[in-house]
């Protein structure tokens, strides 16, 4: 069975994955919702992300791209984050970093995300895990449709859904 810890409340979560990130030496995979994205930006994820990638690791990510998370998404992009849109996001949430530590969750309830609001995560630093995580992150990054591509579709929709 793989150690690890339970994680309950968001604000515990976004540290975790902080860590992860901050730790992280080649490349950190993430799922997250989007608004969980809005709330790292302000913990300073997105500065740990570029500083990994200033080192010579990769970064990328999988998120549904709304018209009202498309300014978040290009600072992610901006600094050399690889993320990727799906359309019908199931409120799954994971980090993992280096294939050995990672943070993961299933049926986020996009509503409790705030710094407030509880969630039951788990975190783990068994490489078998990640790997497992790792599988399921790169068979939705396959069928996901690149960032830069979603936000050129929302902006041919229209002026009103940016």
């Amino acid at each position: 069975m793989t150690s690890g810890t339970i994680i309950e409340s968001v604000k515990d979560a976004i540290a975790v994955a902080s860590t992860i990130i901050e730790s992280t030496e080649k490349e950190v995979s993430w799922l997250v919702p989007a608004p969980l994205l809005v709330l790292a930006a302000h913990f300073s994820l997105l500065d740990k992300s570029r500083v990994l990638i200033q080192k010579g690791g990769h970064a990328r990510g999988i998120t549904q791209i709304s018209p009202a998370y498309v300014e978040v998404v290009s600072e992610l992009t901006e600094i050399g984050i690889c993320v990727r849109h799906v359309e019908q996001y199931t409120g799954t949430f994971m980090v993992v970093g280096d294939s050995k530590q990672s943070i993961s969750t299933i049926g986020v309830n996009v509503a409790d995300l705030s710094l407030g609001g509880k969630i039951v995560a788990f975190w783990s630093a068994d490489p078998d895990y990640a790997a497992y995580l790792l599988s399921s992150f790169d068979r939705t990054w396959a069928e996901a449709t690149d960032a830069q591509e979603r936000i050129q579709e929302l902006g041919e929709s229209g002026p009103s859904h940016l």
